[in-house]
């Protein structure tokens, strides 16, 4: 069964949606940000060509307080958060099923709290802090929250202060091990359009080398952006180290600066 099975959101006549439907054009009179559209079915459009990111995150933000018990404790605006989110739990989804075929029932539970729950007097970028604490749920009730590299992710990266730099940047706990955050942030910014499957690979296949080579070094030069990473690299793909190099700290660069981007995740 899928994410949006396990939601009651695969078919457009959900009671929930059309109940959200039928009060779309009330919550637009509470909350202008959400006269983007003229109804809400055309909102999913809008989000995945939305180029300005808080723009998005406002209308995904007035979704969450609707939907928040401390907000207007409506289900339906949860319903209609979480049917928005959908694309991205479905990414999320299958990035964890090589170790829980059957995560789907529990993704889709941990991705409806989070909609319900979502901080919204402090919050920001919505969909992905919703989607990375939803997964992390999913991890902690499968265990997997001290999971080895060798059992979660082929990369035994555990010390590198770039590697921890960047899991810095995902919301939440810190309880998952260095290599299970690494998978989840990039595993979410493949999901959320920040980096591609093409970076997420040459990200690890950097880290890795940056791991072997004992590289310590904090930003800068150092770290994933050291010499002899990555020359290995580059020898491995055919390719300049500079190029190597300017790939990784565009990626990292990403990585940084969009912490919550959410636009393909809406």
């Amino acid at each position: 069964m899928s994410v949006a099975t396990q939601l009651g959101l695969n078919h457009p006549d959900n009671e929930v949606l059309a109940l959200a439907r039928d009060r779309w054009v009330r919550w637009q009179g509470e909350y202008p940000v959400l006269q983007v559209v003229e109804a809400l079915d055309d909102l999913p459009a809008w989000l995945a060509n939305q180029p300005d990111r808080d723009r998005a995150d406002e209308v995904l933000l007035a979704l969450a307080e609707l939907s928040s018990p401390e907000g207007a404790d409506d289900v339906a605006a949860t319903g209609a958060l979480t049917w928005l989110l959908l694309p991205g739990a479905i990414v999320v989804a299958a990035s964890l099923d090589p170790v829980a075929p059957h995560v789907d029932e529990l993704l889709a539970a941990a991705v409806w709290v989070e909609a319900r729950t979502f901080p919204w007097q402090r919050g920001r970028r919505v969909a992905a802090n919703i989607l990375m604490n939803a997964r992390k749920s999913v991890m902690r009730d499968l265990g997997l929250g001290t999971a080895s590299g060798a059992t979660w992710w082929r990369s035994t990266v555990v010390d590198s202060h770039e590697i921890q730099d960047l899991c810095d940047q995902v919301p939440g706990d810190s309880d998952p091990s260095p290599e299970v955050e690494l998978r989840s942030l990039l595993d979410w910014a493949c999901g959320c359009g920040v980096i591609t499957a093409e970076d997420r690979d040459l990200l690890v296949d950097v880290a890795e080398a940056a791991d072997r080579h004992g590289t310590r070094a904090g930003r800068g030069s150092g770290g994933l952006l050291g010499n002899q990473a990555s020359a290995e690299v580059a020898l491995g793909r055919g390719v300049s180290a500079l190029t190597i190099r300017r790939r990784t700290h565009r990626c990292v660069t990403a990585l940084r600066e969009a912490r919550g981007v959410d636009r393909a995740c809406a």
